[in-house]
């Protein structure tokens, strides 16, 4: 793009910016409404793009020191708004976080195909031959799950519940840290445990119970699963932003690519909590195996409805 084409495009915009810091100057955050507040928050994140755009592709353009001086300007409000406007906060969680995901769906779903290869993987072997599934689990979590399951031992159900949920928290963060490694580390992390996953359902499905085995995982593993969908989409839109950095500089591109992934770590942190909330007080209850995976059919659902909440309206 020539820069009179550049200039066209997105003048208007910092000109919107600059009239909108302007009465942030004068009148201070109190005096905006909180549409004007996310058009600012918006405005400023669109000029520090086309900021480092400029530093890459018009090196010697009187544009970079305007647009420098216009974000310098606007970055001076920027933690007044963000503290001051506790909206913004419930708009991340009623909005934000699931338009962000929607936006980055193909990431998430490459995400969920590894961790499902994974798991089909060594579900099929596994139930082919219980002993393959010393090759996918720790010879640790064999031992204290038996899946032997002589007459004087039982499964420990929810000793496997804690150790998958332990598991899946870690897995989440590794997930997304790991896509600093071009995405190698996610994928295999991702491809690992599904296998993982798997390989324990393949041997509950020879030796112990099926219903049990479900109910104690799906009821908070159905959001730990998700959470841990979007943790992978995270770390390979990070990955992308590396290798592939467009029309940006790759410092520029990884920096981008970075907020981008960040914005949906928060999300996630929450929907772990959320998990480990249902791990401790519900899954424990002396109620039937069935009652607990209609709960979690039921979070499915809820989970569903929650991520489709951008569909419903532009103004949403």
């Amino acid at each position: 793009m020539k820069e009179n084409q550049f200039l066209q495009k997105h003048s208007q915009s910092w000109e919107e910016l600059k009239t909108l810091t302007d009465l942030l100057d004068k009148k201070g955050v109190s005096k905006l409404n909180p549409k004007q507040l996310r058009r600012f928050l918006y405005l400023f994140r669109k000029a520090s793009h086309n900021l480092a755009y400029c530093r890459t592709h018009f090196k010697k353009s009187d544009t970079i020191q305007y647009l420098n001086s216009l974000v310098g300007r606007a970055h001076n409000h920027i933690y007044s708004v963000k503290k001051t406007n506790f909206s913004v906060i419930l708009k991340y969680f009623s909005s934000g976080f699931p338009r962000q995901a929607r936006l980055f769906k193909n990431f998430i779903f490459i995400s969920f195909f590894i961790f499902l290869l994974g798991f089909t993987l060594s579900l099929v072997l596994v139930s082919i031959n219980p002993d393959n599934g010393s090759y996918f689990l720790p010879q640790s979590m064999l031992e204290n799950i038996n899946w032997e399951m002589d007459s004087s031992r039982s499964w420990d159900y929810p000793l496997m519940s804690s150790i998958i949920m332990v598991n899946n928290i870690s897995v989440s963060f590794n997930a997304f840290v790991l896509g600093i490694t071009f995405g190698i580390g996610t994928i295999y992390v991702l491809f690992y445990n599904g296998a993982l996953l798997g390989a324990l359902t393949g041997l509950v499905y020879h030796f112990g119970d099926p219903i049990v085995y479900w109910s104690l995982i799906l009821p908070h593993g159905v959001i730990e699963l998700t959470a841990i969908f979007i943790s992978g989409g995270a770390g390979l839109i990070l990955a992308y932003s590396i290798l592939v950095p467009k029309g940006y500089s790759r410092r520029h591109s990884i920096i981008k690519g970075a907020k981008n992934a960040i914005y949906l770590v928060f999300g996630i942190i929450i929907m772990l909590v959320m998990a480990g909330i249902i791990e401790g007080f519900f899954t424990p209850l002396a109620i039937s195996p069935i009652a607990k995976l209609v709960f979690a059919a039921l979070t499915a659902v809820g989970l569903l409805f929650y991520f489709l909440i951008p569909n419903l309206g532009k103004n949403v």
